[in-house]
């Protein structure tokens, strides 16, 4: 392990403090020459970060034995299992950390000398000293690092001098990332794995050095990254999500700087970014190459976010049992949302989904677990990680969730819940942290509020605040199945690992402690036994599928959407003999409220499902359907001749497009302009009859509502859904075509979400035939929430129509639609 070729140049900065690579190896043998360990014994350091720590580290190497880090926040009965599980002969400590140390002895029931760090760390060398040569036999057993415990109780990781070389191999010699004229800060805690490799042994073994930040406060970050001369920053994504949204909040705040950004968003000029946010780099001492995220999955805006700032985030993915890199970004191919190609040496495959890896930075084991070790090492030598994910067309490497942590609806639908939590923490305004467990066969969020704003509030109040401007909000972004039903707030922190890692076995009892003071501070809720209100909720349990209970909202709750408001109005009124609106039943604090309305306004109860074939097949040629002007042609081919310029539009299979009878098409929705890029290729007589159906907030403004009246929307009016929902049957009884985007959303990923099923019951009811047209690449060229089109090819492809089937139901029916739009994509 030859450390250095420069002697002379600073191997650690801490404050005002240096030391050069030539007092380091001196500090090494000081160390080394205190402790009496021989080959292959075992010794503790458990300390706060600081020049010491390394020493320790080399010294217990120089010895050819085993360092066993341990996290400095550890309690007295984390390090006693620890040292009663490896039984080691001595520790390094510090002085804030003795008292502990000496409470975890007596309770492991152990005797051990302990050595303090404070004593030797900047103590004068001894005279005659000589620098330290450590030169381990390659198999050796160098480390025992300790899992962070997300799952329960931690296992002993035994890595050798050959695992952790090659990984250090992988980032400095078959890639050059680390380098001898990079500098890297020391930030996170170094019993973990990551920054231990990533943090010490890399930069020193190459040469580069070292900065120490006190702690992981943001004045101690900047104040050390201004003075510390680092190139390389090692982190966790909630480190950078922090980061992100401090610098965002000064872009935001003014228009031109905001306008500015969403420029350099949408090029991603690497040195535009530079010059225009060079001010960034300034701050973070203006010597910044790499900002390298591990420990877990960052979100993909955020990395899109900070690239554009100029900084480059090198995504790693790995685990403390493969030393701990298993893929990383290569710096010229950075894929924000990727974690890059496998490290050199390495083989990775999927079986089932799961990420299996074999190579030379594999763990030797679970330190005297062999049980442990064979279920996740099988006997071909391959590592069953447990993560989930898949190759692209480059063989670069995309993570989609861990196996333990995927939550299982009833319904077979898996959820992995951090991508649901990253999307609600979005919400900073009213969210720190949120967690998302399965309560009974629902979502719910425990969800941690934002100090400043919640303190004057009670908990119902920002409970109330929650549902209403988040929950309602995501819950209209999402498929049916990724929706929260339902909100606990907690004040306090979510239980997480010194890197941030979500300890999701811990979160149930904080729902049930909760719970359990609530409990005790509310009354008992009782379930009303009146029969009004029992049909009610056998109704919506069936159309639903989730538990009902008698304080639901039937929007922030039950998160019925448009389509369910209007089955549940058709319901009411064919159940109970009585009119009643989609706006009334919004109007509604909960079911039970609902319940007693209806029981006072009722005439009958006759329990029937849904009938959309007497909804649809009302007398409505009264109804008024927009107006037709044939300048709508114009506008749509002038569109589509910009189109083949800009995005090289095409289409495949008009043919498929019915040219005398009614017919409704069903697209997969990737952008804002897909209506358009549909329309842009039908005949002008086919676009003269052919009606969208738009959401009314998306047409109410001046000059947009004036054109959608004159060009074929038909609006879906909140206050009186059936009427929407029964113009466009009475345009099909027409014999006029509609289009409809199933997913009432754009796509947040390129992927197709879940249907809704309106335009089968259209279909089936009335019988006319469905076109399922796949839209391709819209994604790539405008995403949701931009508001510039880049320019990527677009394809639109019509296939062969779907005619309903007498005896096929309307699931059935959206779901073949579905199933084929996607085959094609």
């Amino acid at each position: 392990m030859n450390l250095v070729k420069d002697f002379g140049k600073t191997a650690i900065i801490a404050g005002q403090h240096r030391v050069s690579f030539s007092e380091l190896l001196l500090r090494f043998t000081q160390f080394h020459d205190v402790t009496p360990l021989e080959s292959g014994q075992k010794c503790l350091i458990f300390s706060e970060n600081r020049e010491g720590w390394v020493y320790a580290l080399y010294s217990i190497w120089q010895h050819g034995a085993i360092a066993v880090p341990v996290d400095a926040s550890s309690t007295v009965h984390d390090i006693a299992y620890i040292l009663k599980d490896c039984t080691p002969s001595c520790i390094w400590t510090s002085k804030q950390k003795k008292e502990i140390t000496e409470q975890a002895l007596i309770e492991a029931g152990q005797q051990l000398p302990v050595y303090i760090i404070d004593n030797y760390e900047r103590e004068p060398l001894p005279e005659g000293i000589q620098p330290a040569q450590i030169d381990p036999e390659p198999n050796n057993v160098c480390l025992i690092i300790y899992t962070s415990g997300t799952t329960g109780s931690p296992k002993g990781v035994v890595l050798s001098f050959a695992n952790i070389i090659s990984v250090v191999n992988a980032v400095s010699v078959d890639v050059r990332i680390y380098r001898p004229e990079y500098r890297t800060l020391i930030l996170l805690p170094l019993h973990h794995v990551l920054p231990l490799m990533g943090t010490v042994v890399a930069p020193l073994l190459n040469g580069g050095g070292v900065t120490i930040c006190p702690s992981m406060s943001a004045t101690d970050l900047m104040d050390t990254l201004k003075t510390g001369e680092v190139s390389i920053m090692v982190g966790v994504p909630r480190l950078w999500q922090m980061l992100y949204s401090g610098v965002m909040k000064v872009i935001n705040a003014n228009p031109i700087t905001k306008g500015i950004f969403g420029i350099c968003r949408f090029l991603q000029w690497n040195w535009l970014s530079k010059i225009v946010f060079h001010s960034v780099q300034v701050k973070m001492g203006g010597r910044m190459k790499y900002l390298v995220s591990g420990g877990a999955a960052l979100d993909r805006e955020i990395g899109i976010g900070l690239k554009t700032l100029g900084l480059h985030v090198l995504e790693g993915y790995g685990m403390s049992e493969t030393s701990p890199l298993i893929t990383f970004t290569r710096p010229d191919d950075i894929k924000p949302g990727c974690v890059g190609l496998p490290m050199p040496a390495m083989q990775v495959k999927f079986v089932n989904g799961e990420l299996c890896c074999k190579g030379p930075n594999v763990m030797q084991g679970y330190y005297n677990r062999p049980k442990e070790t064979a279920e996740v090492i099988d006997a071909e030598g391959w590592l069953h990680t447990g993560d989930l994910g898949y190759f692209d067309d480059h063989g670069r490497v995309y993570i989609t969730g861990r196996s333990k942590e995927i939550i299982v609806l009833s319904n077979g639908k898996n959820i992995n819940p951090s991508e649901i939590e990253q999307k609600i923490e979005q919400f900073e305004k009213y969210v720190k942290e949120a967690g998302v467990i399965q309560d009974v066969d629902m979502l719910r969020a425990i969800i941690v509020p934002q100090p400043a704003w919640a303190a004057e509030l009670s908990d119902e109040e920002v409970e109330e605040v929650l549902k209403r401007e988040v929950l309602e909000v995501y819950n209209q972004t999402v498929a049916p199945y990724k929706k929260l039903m339902n909100l606990f707030v907690y004040r306090g922190e979510l239980p997480r690992t010194r890197l941030e890692k979500l300890q999701r076995f811990k979160l149930p009892a904080l729902l049930l402690s909760g719970e359990h003071h609530d409990n005790k501070a509310k009354q008992v809720i009782v379930e009303p036994a009146f029969p009004e209100y029992k049909v009610i909720k056998q109704y919506i349990r069936t159309e639903k599928h989730c538990v009902v209970r008698p304080t639901d909202n039937i929007e922030t709750d039950l998160a019925f959407d448009s389509l369910d408001r209007v089955g549940l109005q058709g319901f009411l009124e064919q159940t109970f003999g009585m009119e009643i609106s989609a706006d009334q039943i919004s109007r509604f604090k909960n079911i039970t409220e609902m319940a007693t309305f209806v029981a006072d306004s009722k005439t009958r109860i006759e329990v029937e499902k849904t009938d959309w074939h007497s909804i649809l097949t009302e007398d409505t040629h009264k109804l008024e359907l927009p107006q037709c002007w044939r300048s709508g042609i114009v506008y749509a081919k002038l569109f589509l001749a910009f189109c083949k310029l800009y995005f090289r539009v095409s289409q495949e299979g008009l043919e498929n497009v019915p040219r005398q009878s009614p017919f409704i098409i069903a697209a997969n929705h990737q952008s804002f302009l897909d209506g358009l890029f549909v329309m842009g290729f039908l005949p002008g007589k086919t676009i003269l009859n052919t009606y969208f159906y738009a959401k009314e907030q998306h047409v109410h403004h001046g000059y947009v509502e004036w054109m959608a009246k004159r060009h074929n929307v038909i609006v879906m009016e909140p206050s009186n859904l059936k009427k929407s929902i029964q113009k466009l049957g009475e345009a099909l009884k027409q014999n006029k075509n509609i289009i409809i985007f199933p997913e009432g959303t754009r796509t947040t990923d390129g992927l197709v979400g879940d249907f809704k099923k309106m335009f089968a019951i259209l279909s089936k009811e009335l019988n006319v035939p469905i076109v399922p047209v796949c839209i391709q690449g819209a994604y790539k060229a405008m995403p949701k929430h931009t508001k510039i089109p880049r320019p990527y090819k677009v394809n639109v492809k019509y296939l062969p129509p779907i005619l309903p089937d007498a005896d096929i139901s309307y699931d059935a029916l959206s779901a073949k639609v579905r199933t084929v739009i996607s085959n094609c994509l």
